[in-house]
């Protein structure tokens, strides 16, 4: 009998009747075995118990399966319980049940009991729960692909043939591999679960376009071997594409949210073009938008970082707040203080009677951008980390601790990192500014997007001086050879120049500066070498107005002539002939972009 003052009365008259013991909490170490138990596993009665865990005579799979069965978050913790079937090395099966509890001599305590079951009773059980478990399988929603401990599939059910595009016949009794060997999937999860002998989790792309999160979960023997491995697949491609088009939605909700507040035209100005690097920087300006967090804008001078800081002040939460700019760069050390945290009247020789609030202030409730980062001297990095982290500041000469709301954004030319290394900046300052970052790229990584944002502004730009001025082809392909070291803002410059000195509506590489073209390389091209340009133009004219007279809309002239109809629109307001039947977007108002036949993108 169990010594009740250890275990309790109640558990010592439930093992008088049932086989049973008592285990550790922690490692299942054997602490109590009834006869009944010893018997079952051979143990001499009266016997003192060997230091050992229960798996010792079960096996370690099978105590891998109680973790699995037990209800409690908790391992062994009281309340925490569990039951499950197991088959004994001899053969023999059992219902084996267990709870925890507090024992006094031991502290938590794992007690359980142990029930055989009858050979034709668990055969009748299991019948009907393959039963029960094969219209499961055949029902649910996800994949479910089985492999044995060989490698070999042993079942897949109707959801896995439907979203791989494969049939059961194909792949049961065949290796694993097989199916990968002939590209229906390119990774094998369940092959690497089997070796891995752990859960395994990989997204999977299989050769009928479905792309599927494939959790891969290895089932142990009684023995601590693998038994089987089964895969619970579940086919994300329309997740995916959902998020796709909700973060295409995002983007497109920023233009037209900044084309209601009037923004568009400077949002233009940085923001505009078709390339994938300014899509994904659209993504990013987005994210940043729905954050309050701490943000940092990383380019080179005039990849358009002020803009980017301001499209997103303008697109979040704080749109109606102050957006506050402070150059780090353009005021010396000594004022910075003040400048960022405000004084006290009488703090300094020529302070303000009254003082006068910092920008930090000003900008509560709104944005604080701190454009050339980079140039804050390292005191002031100081007291800028202790506001980030939440800490109030003090006025220079006041006493008043002032705590504010101010979401700040940061923006630098600067490699941090470098000046990190080399200890021009704070380590510390530089993690807690970068929470969220927006690199913006220059413009020599945009080919698709110098041309359109050329034709942008050399439009903007001749409409204020009321000129109607236009690129030569030789001009656009010098464009696209030139490096843009100052990048956005140069080519805006340049387009002002170019439309303020030339006089000629057509612009040729001769017109542009001299270090443009000698950094792409190109030829002088003389304005009394363009007869040939001339004529061809007079002959593009001449057929452009019979093709529009003749076919009566833009699309039909534009299938006469052989090119878009976004061309021919262009073209018709280039030669200033009147088009019948415009494009959707140049009725839409939307200029359609002068290069490459595509309308180009306002904003997005």
């Amino acid at each position: 009998m169990i010594d009740s003052s250890a275990y309790g009365a109640a558990l010592a008259e439930r093992l008088a009747r049932m086989p049973g013991g008592v285990c550790g909490s922690e490692n299942w170490l054997l602490l109590h075995a009834n006869d009944a138990l010893r018997d079952i596993l051979e143990m001499r009665r009266g016997a003192s118990l060997p230091s050992a865990a229960l798996s010792h005579w079960l096996g370690q799979g099978v105590l891998e399966g109680f973790h699995e069965a037990e209800t409690d978050s908790v391992a062994g913790a009281p309340g925490a319980r569990g039951r499950m079937i197991f088959r004994h090395p001899r053969g023999a099966s059992y219902l084996f049940y267990w709870w925890g509890d507090v024992s006094k001599d031991h502290g938590p305590v794992r007690c359980f009991t142990v029930y055989e079951i009858p050979l034709d009773e668990l055969d009748q059980t299991a019948r009907l729960s393959w039963r029960e478990l094969d219209s499961v399988l055949e029902f649910i929603h996800d994949g479910i692909w089985v492999i044995d401990a060989e490698g070999v599939t042993r079942r897949v059910n109707r959801a896995m043939e439907r979203i791989a595009g494969i049939k059961a016949e194909e792949v049961v009794g065949r290796h694993v591999t097989e199916p990968l060997r002939e590209g229906r999937f390119k990774t094998c999860v369940t092959l690497r679960a089997l070796k891995a002998r752990h859960t395994v989790t990989l997204f999977d792309d299989y050769s009928n376009g479905k792309r599927c999160l494939n959790t891969s979960t290895p089932v142990f023997d009684e023995n601590g071997k693998v038994w089987r491995v089964i895969a619970a697949i579940r086919d994300v491609t329309e997740l995916e594409t959902l998020q796709k088009r909700l973060s295409n939605l995002e983007v497109e909700a920023m233009a037209y949210k900044l084309r209601a507040q009037g923004l568009e035209s400077e949002a233009n100005s940085g923001l505009m073009g078709q390339s994938l690097l300014l899509h994904r920087v659209r993504q990013d300006i987005v994210k940043a938008a729905h954050s309050d967090a701490v943000t940092l804008i990383l380019g080179e001078t005039g990849t358009g970082k002020s803009m980017a800081a301001k499209i997103i002040h303008d697109m979040s939460a704080r749109a109606e707040k102050p957006f506050v700019v402070v150059n780090c760069g353009a005021m010396p050390p000594a004022l910075m203080e003040s400048e960022l945290f405000g004084y006290e009247g009488g703090a300094f020789t020529g302070a303000s009677k009254g003082g006068k609030p910092g920008m930090l202030e000003l900008a509560s409730g709104g944005t604080l951008l701190l454009d050339e980062i980079g140039e804050l001297s390292l005191p002031m990095q100081v007291k800028l980390l202790h506001v980030l982290d939440g800490q109030p500041f003090y006025r220079v000469g006041g006493t008043r601790a002032i705590a504010v709301d101010t979401r700040v954004i940061a923006a630098t030319n600067k490699p941090l990192d470098k000046m990190v290394a080399s200890g021009q900046f704070r380590e510390d300052l530089f993690y807690r500014l970068r929470v969220l970052n927006v690199d913006m790229p220059p413009l020599r990584e945009r080919k698709d997007d110098i041309l359109l944002l050329a034709w942008h502004f050399l439009r903007k730009i001749s409409e204020g001086t009321g000129t109607e001025k236009h690129l030569d082809p030789r001009t656009e392909q010098l464009f696209l050879a030139y490096n843009w070291p100052g990048n956005v803002r140069e080519l805006q410059s340049v387009i002002q120049s170019l439309v303020t000195l030339t006089e000629a509506d057509n612009i040729v590489p001769d017109d542009l500066p001299s270090y443009m073209r000698e950094s792409a390389g190109a030829p002088r091209v003389s304005r009394t070498e363009q007869s040939l340009t001339r004529a061809v133009e007079a002959l593009e004219k001449s057929m452009l107005e019979t093709a529009l007279a003749e076919a009566g809309s833009t699309y039909k002239a534009a299938r006469r002539l052989g090119i878009s109809q976004s061309s021919v629109v262009r073209k018709a307001k280039k030669y200033g002939i009147h088009a019948e039947g415009e494009t959707r977007d140049a009725r839409a108002g939307v200029k359609s972009a002068p290069a490459g036949d595509a309308p180009a993108l306002d904003i997005t």
